[in-house]
């Protein structure tokens, strides 16, 4: 009688079967929670979302009840509807935020879920040494249960094109809100220069006036603080940049000609740096005319133009040399002058 020897396959695959079974169940248990943690948060940030909406809707309802119809609310000089405009921009502000940390975490979520399914197909798939041909043959013919995560993810995926369209409705919302309302920083340089105009003995002024000394200027730009200051003055869009077309002429020739516009700085007040030549010289700005004569003995400056243009009311325009205004003791040069004029504050 022969013996024939058998080969120990099943005592070969038994330690590997059982090594690969504990790494995936052990896989298995941190995705899990992990994905646990991660819907705990989408949840919060879901729960969040909805009450700031409802929130922003209570603002938007009490605005439209307290602003006459057709009048913009950011622009109204009711200090209830300026609060309750800034309350809505906030809100805005805090729902672009928690929409983008929904937005990250769902497609996060969606490539992580598509990449264990993708490993889970693979390992199913592949062959472990010492494996019978029949068994491994038998494994691939099962169909493979993939449709309630391709069902979850195309539920994922319309999600994440929802909050896209949230985004882009709360950012042109936000945007609209912005071309009115004054940034934070610009509340704080208003604030600056209110603090530094009240330092200021007032001067005698008149409004009438264009062409002012470094005195007047002064106060011209106090004037402009005052006026941003003031709650009951409404806000005015900063899409809005008058044009002011400037001719010179000397002995008759003309000797220089330009168009500039003009920086909006809230409030129906705009300024802007422009360069003069001795001569006469004539700025228009929608319609309405000034003249200033500079002395034919002096040579090319840098002056400051400022404008305020309310609603139906006479344009009020000014011109100054900025060396003339450096040259005052305490000159009110504002916080909230733009860059471009180039102007250091000495406020605050």
């Amino acid at each position: 009688m022969y013996l024939t020897a058998r080969p120990r396959a099943t005592g070969m695959r038994t330690p590997l079967r059982a090594f690969l079974l504990a790494g995936a169940v052990l896989f298995s248990t941190l995705a899990v929670a992990q994905d646990e943690q991660v819907l705990w948060e989408l949840q919060s940030l879901s729960e969040e979302r909805d009450t700031l909406t409802r929130e922003l809707e209570q603002y938007e309802k009490t605005i439209s009840m307290l602003q006459p119809k057709g009048a913009p609310a950011e622009q109204s000089s009711n200090p209830a509807v300026k609060t309750l405009v800034e309350e809505t921009v906030t809100l805005r502000k805090r729902l672009i935020e928690v929409t983008e940390r929904e937005v990250t975490l769902l497609q996060e979520h969606i490539i992580s879920t598509r990449a264990a399914a993708t490993d889970k197909v693979a390992a199913e798939r592949t062959p472990v040494p010492g494996e019978l041909p029949g068994r491994q043959q038998a494994m691939e013919s099962k169909p493979l249960q993939l449709h309630s995560t391709t069902v979850n993810l195309q539920l994922e995926e319309e999600n994440v094109a929802r909050l896209h369209a949230l985004l882009t409705q709360y950012y042109q919302e936000l945007q609209e809100a912005e071309l009115t309302m004054p940034s934070e920083e610009e509340i704080a340089q208003r604030a600056s220069a209110k603090r530094d105009a009240e330092k200021l003995a007032r001067i005698p002024f008149s409004v009438d006036k264009v062409r002012l000394n470094g005195s007047e200027g002064s106060t011209a730009l106090t004037r402009i603080t005052q006026r941003l200051s003031d709650p009951n003055i409404p806000e005015s869009r900063r899409d809005m940049a008058p044009i002011c077309s400037i001719k010179t002429r000397l002995f008759g020739n003309l000797v220089s000609s330009e168009s500039r516009s003009l920086k909006p700085v809230g409030k129906h007040n705009y300024v802007a740096r422009i360069r003069l030549q001795p001569g006469d010289t004539t700025l228009r700005i929608q319609g309405h005319r000034w003249e200033i004569r500079l002395p034919q003995d002096i040579n090319a400056a840098d002056y400051l133009v400022t404008l305020y243009q309310p609603p139906r009311a006479k344009p009020e325009l000014h011109v100054f040399a900025i060396d003339d205004l450096l040259a005052v003791e305490d000159a009110h040069i504002p916080a909230w002058l733009p860059a471009e004029v180039k102007l250091k504050s000495r406020a605050g």
